[in-house]
C-alpha cells in the first residue's frame, strides 16, 4: 500500500486533462455560493420589512430576490453541464493514454497483469478517478468555500452560535474519521476481488466451448459464486463502517440544528433577535451543516479513489520499450543468435530479479538471408522463446541476437521489428471483416496486393464467401474454421513489408493437401521475391513447426532436443 503523499502525487500526474474543467466548475460554484448567501440576506431583509423592523423598499427586495434566483439557476445548470462534459472528456483521455501505455510497455513473457485485471483498471478505476477529478474535487473545493463563507456570515451575526456549531461539527467529523484506515483496506480488497471476478468471467466466456466439453460449467459457476461471496462479505463490512461514520455526522447535524433553533427563539424572547435574523440563522445553519455533510460523504469516495489511484499508477509505471530509429533491411534479412543465454523471470516467487531454469544456454545459429528454415522440437524446448527474441520482445541474459542484411546490422529490438512478417500461434484474427483484418498489416494495400496475399496463403476461398472480403468474423475469427483463420492470418502477414516471414505453428490446423500447397507457394515467393508487395530482392522464411510436410520442404532444420 502506497503512502498518502505518493497517491496525491500520482493523482496530480493523472489530472492533466481535467485541470481546466476543475477550475471552471470551481469558479461557477463560487459564484453560486455568493448568490446563495446574498439570497439569505435578502430573505432576512424581506422578513424584517414585513414585520416593520426594516425600512428598505419591499419592491426592491423582491426584485433582488428574483435576480439572485436567476443567477443561482444559470450557475447551477452551467456547473452541471461542465461537470458532465468534463467527466466525459477526462474519462476518454485517461483511457486512451493508459491503454496506449499498456500496449507500448515491455513484454517480459511472464506478465503479472492479466487481461481481465487490465480491463477492470481501464474501465472501473478510470471511472472512479475521473469522477474524483471532475465531480468530487471541484465539489469539495466549492463546498469548503461555502462552509467558510457561511461560517463567516454566521460569525458576524451571532459569534456565540457559530462557535457552538463549530465545536459540534468538529466532534462529528472526528467520530466519522475513526475508521479511515479500515475503510481503505476494505476498499483495496474489494477492487482486487472485482478484478478477479472480471478475469474469471472474461476467460470463461472466451473459452466457453472448453468449459462445455469438459463438463466444467458447474465448477466455473461455483468458483464465481465463491468469489462473489467474498466480495459480498467485504462490501457489507464497508457498508457497516460507513453507516457508523454517517451516524456520527447525523448526530452532530441534529445537535447543530437544535442549537440554532433554541438560540433563535430565546433571542426573540429577549428581544436580541428579530424574526428576519431567526430566518437567516436557520438558513445559515443549513449552509454550514450541509457542506460538512457533503465533505463527510466525500471521505468514502476519497478512500475508494486511493485504491484506484494506486492501480492506475501501476499502469502508468509500466516500463516502456526503448525508442530507437527504425531500421529495415533493403534486401533479404538474416537473423543471427550469438552465444545466447536466456531464462524467464521468476514471477511466481514474487521476485522478478530471480530467474527460472535456463531456456537457452550458449545458443548460436544463423538464419541466413533468403533461406527457408524450420525450428522443430518438443514443447518447452525454447522454440517460441526464440521467436520472441527475434521480434525484440525478449532480450537475452547474455549474448546477442542480430538482425542483418548485406548493408548493415542491428541488435534485435523495437527498432528492427518492422523487418518481420509474423504469424503467431493460435487464432489471432480480430472482430470485424476479413478485409479489416488484412488491412491491419498494411492500411494502404490495394485489391491486387490483397488478392496476391490470399492466393499465396491458399485463401482463395474468401472470394467464394457470400460477402467476400467483407465477410464478418467474430471474436477470434468465430464463423470461420481454424484452418481458414490460420490462412487469413498468413495472408495478413504477407501484406506487411519485411524481409523475414516468421510463422509460429501457423499450419497446425491445415490438412496435408492445403499445407503442401502453402509450402509450394512460399518456396515460389522466396525464389521470386520481387513478386511480393514491397518488391524486395529476397525473403527469409522461418517456420516453428513439428509437422513433417513443413520440415521436408525446408532448406534447413534446427532441431531442439
Amino acid at each position: 500500500m502506497r503512502s498518502l503523499r505518493s497517491c496525491i502525487n500520482g493523482l496530480y500526474k493523472l489530472s492533466g486533462p481535467s485541470r481546466k474543467w476543475v477550475c471552471l466548475c470551481v469558479l461557477l460554484g463560487v459564484v453560486r455560493i455568493a448568490a446563495s448567501l446574498s439570497f439569505v440576506w435578502v430573505c432576512k431583509e424581506l422578513v424584517d420589512i414585513v414585520t416593520g423592523t426594516s425600512a428598505t423598499s419591499l419592491s426592491l427586495g423582491i426584485t433582488l430576490m428574483i435576480a439572485i434566483m436567476a443567477v443561482q439557476l444559470v450557475c447551477g445548470v452551467s456547473y452541471s453541464y461542465c461537470e458532465k462534459y468534463g467527466l466525459l472528456r477526462v474519462q476518454l483521455k485517461l483511457r486512451e493514454t493508459l491503454f496506449s501505455r499498456v500496449m507500448s510497455s515491455e513484454w517480459s513473457g511472464r506478465e503479472t497483469l492479466s487481461s481481465g485485471d487490465a480491463v477492470n483498471r481501464l474501465e472501473e478505476d478510470i471511472r472512479v478517478i475521473s469522477e474524483l477529478l471532475c465531480v468530487h474535487i471541484p465539489g469539495v473545493a466549492v463546498t469548503a468555500v461555502q462552509l467558510m463563507a457561511a461560517s463567516a456570515y454566521l460569525l458576524m451575526m451571532a459569534s456565540g452560535l457559530a462557535w457552538v456549531l463549530i465545536v459540534i461539527m468538529v466532534a462529528a467529523v472526528i467520530g466519522s474519521r475513526l475508521f479511515f484506515l479500515k475503510l481503505r483496506e476494505l476498499t483495496a480488497d474489494i477492487r482486487s476481488l472485482d478484478s478477479d471476478i472480471q478475469q474469471l468471467v472474461q476467460e470463461n466466456l472466451q473459452n466457453r466451448v472448453v468449459a462445455l466439453t469438459l463438463v466444467g460449467t458447474a465448477r466455473v459457476v461455483a468458483s464465481l459464486g465463491a468469489l462473489q461471496d467474498r466480495l459480498r462479505g467485504r462490501t457489507v463490512a464497508r457498508l457497516n463502517y460507513n453507516a457508523v461514520a454517517r451516524g456520527f455526522m447525523s448526530l452532530g447535524f441534529m445537535g447543530g440544528y437544535a442549537a440554532a433553533f433554541l438560540w433563535g427563539i430565546l433571542g426573540i424572547r429577549s428581544g436580541a433577535v428579530t424574526f428576519g435574523m431567526m430566518t437567516a440563522f436557520l438558513q445559515l445553519v443549513g449552509q454550514v451543516q450541509r457542506p460538512v455533510a457533503d465533505l463527510s460523504r466525500e471521505l468514502p469516495h476519497f478512500i475508494h479513489a486511493l485504491t484506484s489511484i494506486e492501480r492506475l499508477m501501476e499502469l502508468e509505471e509500466l516500463p516502456l520499450e526503448e525508442d530507437a530509429e527504425e531500421w529495415r533491411g533493403d534486401s533479404a534479412v538474416g537473423v543471427k543468435f550469438e552465444d545466447v543465454d536466456f531464462s524467464y523471470p521468476n514471477v511466481a516467487s514474487g521476485d522478478n530479479h530471480t530467474a527460472c531454469a535456463k531456456v537457452l544456454h550458449g545458443f548460436s545459429f544463423d538464419f541466413r538471408p533468403g533461406s527457408m528454415t524450420v525450428i522443430a522440437g518438443p514443447t518447452g524446448a525454447g522454440k517460441s522463446t526464440m521467436v520472441r527474441m527475434m521480434l525484440g520482445l525478449l532480450r537475452p541474459n547474455s549474448g546477442k541476437v542480430v538482425i542483418y542484411d548485406e548493408n548493415g546490422s542491428r541488435l534485435a529490438g523495437k527498432c528492427t521489428r518492422g523487418n518481420f512478417r509474423y504469424v503467431p500461434q493460435g487464432n489471432s484474427l480480430m472482430s470485424g471483416t476479413i478485409r479489416s483484418n488484412l488491412l491491419l498489416a498494411s492500411p494502404s494495400a490495394s485489391e491486387e496486393m490483397i488478392r496476391w496475399a490470399l492466393h499465396t496463403a491458399v485463401s482463395d476461398f474468401v472470394y467464394d464467401l457470400p460477402d467476400g472480403l467483407d465477410t464478418i468474423c467474430g471474436e477470434s475469427g468465430s464463423g470461420l474454421s481454424e484452418g481458414q483463420c490460420q490462412r487469413i492470418a498468413i495472408a495478413r502477414a504477407l501484406l506487411r513489408p519485411g524481409g523475414v516471414l516468421l510463422l509460429d505453428e501457423a499450419t497446425s490446423s491445415l490438412d496435408p493437401q492445403t499445407e503442401a500447397a502453402l509450402m509450394d507457394n512460399l518456396r515460389v515467393m522466396v525464389r521470386n521475391a520481387s513478386d511480393s508487395p514491397d518488391g524486395r530482392s529476397g525473403v527469409t522464411v522461418i517456420f516453428v513447426s513439428h509437422r513433417e510436410a513443413v520440415i521436408s520442404g525446408a532448406d534447413r532444420v534446427l532441431r531442439f532436443s
